[in-house]
């Protein structure tokens, strides 16, 4: 009977190193939740512990419900794993803002660098709570809110911010952490390189169907893992879909800001983007009507649209102009699209009615996906 010993190094990379011996049948949780045993954390379940994470060969390591046999996974003999942790003063003091990315009513972003911590650069997000009370008093139709309601808003935020910590693929943009101060709400994030429309503004014509094809195969990956959560973002726009390069080449995409968006818009009865987003929310939502996470179906088409012609498909200063262009054009906007399996796809994700607009399952097994996707193209030239 063969018994193997495999033996980990677990390194925090700041001179303490951890060996852990197990037997090959041992899964990658179970090696983990030893760790933290040998830490003196307990027998616990291993789930943002003092917001640590680990990182194999280069790749993060995902352990949580990870029921991988070491012996098939770990394929080098030295099997090191870098411990990574997030440990700074939350009042700031470690941290060092590099510059402003993004500035909004609500929110503004920062790329930073934290003392003392392995991640090189991280993104802030600071969202505004007195322009959070304002809204929330206009949503709930009252001249002031104490502070013990407000308390109560603050607490489902923080909810939804750990169940959106949880949530993470690698196509998705990581929430490291987050906490509150006093004036703000402050969530420290993977940091990208770029976003989706600056991306589409370098180019001459658009993207290519190839391109579109791949980016969307990436994104699909989040858009499972939404879906699988009953989650409506309620605000994909190509801003909101940002890029990450490794040696100056564009590597993923992913996807940012979902349950962010979902409850500070459910909080404020308002969307926290700047003015524009508007082209990109559902008929449903424009006049008004109840809603589910098809309104996202219909977002993630304006935005494929945009992808291939550089432009909205539909247009207007306010709501009920953009609905008029929507009921007035319908699929007229379609003759531009020149491919037949995206302009299909397209025409099943534009449907003004939700009911009759397709659904996640079907928009997942639809035939543009089940091309391969061939060597990379230059952008589509017309």
């Amino acid at each position: 009977m063969e018994f193997k010993i495999y033996t980990f190094f677990f390194d925090n990379g700041q001179g303490e190193i951890l060996s852990i011996n197990v037997d090959k049948d041992t899964t990658i949780e179970e090696l983990i939740n030893k760790y933290f045993v040998r830490k003196g954390k307990g027998n616990l379940i291993v789930n943002n512990i003092e917001n640590t994470y680990f990182t194999y060969n280069t790749y993060r390591l995902e352990y949580k419900k990870n029921n991988k046999k070491v012996s098939s996974f770990f394929i080098f003999q030295t099997n090191q794993i870098l411990v990574n942790r997030l440990e700074y003063n939350k009042t700031f003091k470690d941290f060092e803002i590099i510059e402003l990315i993004k500035d909004n009513v609500y929110t503004s972003v920062y790329k930073a660098k934290i003392k003392n911590c392995p991640i090189e650069f991280v993104a802030v997000k600071k969202i505004k709570k007195d322009k959070l009370k304002e809204d929330i008093k206009d949503n709930l139709c009252v001249s002031e809110i104490t502070e013990e309601d407000f308390k109560k808003e603050i607490n489902k935020f923080n909810r939804e911010l750990e169940v959106m910590q949880k949530c993470y693929c690698e196509n998705s943009v990581q929430i490291y952490d987050y906490f509150d101060t006093e004036k703000e709400f402050i969530i420290i994030m993977e940091l990208c390189d770029n976003n989706l429309f600056k991306e589409l503004a370098k180019t001459k014509n658009g993207f290519s169907v190839n391109q579109i094809r791949g980016i969307l195969k990436q994104l699909n990956k989040a858009f499972k893992l939404m879906n699988s959560k009953d989650i409506a973002h309620r605000d994909i726009k190509l801003n909101n879909i940002l890029v990450k390069y490794i040696n100056g080449k564009k590597t993923k995409v992913l996807l940012s800001d979902f349950g962010v968006s979902n409850q500070l818009s459910s909080m404020t009865g308002k969307y926290t983007t700047h003015a524009g987003t508007q082209i990109i929310m559902a008929p449903e939502i424009l006049s008004g009507e109840e809603y589910n996470n098809k309104c996202d179906l219909w977002s993630l088409g304006v935005n494929i649209y945009q992808l291939y012609t550089k432009r909205p498909p539909y247009s207007g200063q306010y709501d009920n102009l953009i609905l008029k262009e929507i009921n007035k054009l319908g699929h007229k906007v379609l003759d531009d699209i020149k491919d037949d399996e995206l302009k299909d796809l397209l025409s099943k994700l534009l449907v003004r009615d939700p009911k009759k607009r397709m659904s996640w399952e079907e928009y997942f097994k639809h035939d543009f996906f089940k091309k391969i996707i061939t060597r990379p193209e230059s952008t589509r030239q017309q």
